[in-house]
């Protein structure tokens, strides 16, 4: 369901660019974006790319099984080519290409705010525009990372954990996102309740 919601809102709009990220930590938005990615590679007619912008704490190499050969960080150094460390990820005939991150010991707001940043997005954005990409944020009330690199992004799906995101995140989060469209509040963490097999409750 959230695979053909999300779809809908990025073809309606024409948006290419998805950023999910999260209030706090531990509220499950890497698995979220992985799961996501990889749903809609599920259709015939849909491709992806899934790119770890989480400077902090990058999941997403690891969640798929893939062998740390450099990332995103390696990249925006001019270390390593945007092609080079682009891989292919996938459970069964799903396929998606994933971007790795690297952790960025310091100055990780100022990477997401450089130009070397911009460059490495038009690239991406023009390279890959067949594919809708998803971005694997930082949390947003964690630093300013999110903040500094949000203008380039077209859309954010945000993921609020069960007694880990409160009230008062959601709200401040909302401050923040005035201009960038939601397409979607994702609530994990819920306890599943047994219901009947039509029930949406």
């Amino acid at each position: 369901m959230l695979r053909t919601q999300v779809l809908r809102e990025m073809d309606d709009n024409g948006w290419q660019f998805l950023a999910i990220t999260s209030a706090t930590a531990d509220c499950g938005k890497s698995v979220t974006a992985c799961n996501l990615a990889l749903s809609i590679a599920r259709l015939a007619e849909r491709s992806v790319l899934l790119v770890d912008l989480d400077f902090k704490k990058p999941k997403v190499a690891e969640y798929l099984g893939l062998p740390g050969n450099g990332g995103l960080l390696s990249v925006l150094k001019g270390e390593a080519s945007l092609t080079s460390v682009i891989t292919e990820a996938g459970i069964g005939p799903s396929k998606i290409l994933v971007l790795p991150g690297e952790v960025c010991k310091s100055g990780s707001s100022e990477w997401m705010a450089s130009q070397n940043m911009n460059t490495v997005l038009q690239t991406v954005k023009r390279e890959f525009r067949s594919r809708l990409v998803i971005f694997d944020m930082p949390p947003m009330l964690t630093g300013d990372d999110v903040i500094s690199v949000l203008p380039q992004m077209e859309a954010v799906l945000l993921v609020a954990g069960v007694g880990t995101t409160s009230l008062a995140d959601i709200k401040e989060c909302r401050k923040h996102l005035k201009t960038t469209p939601v397409v979607r509040v994702v609530v994990n963490r819920v306890t599943e309740v047994k219901d009947s097999y039509y029930g949406y409750y």
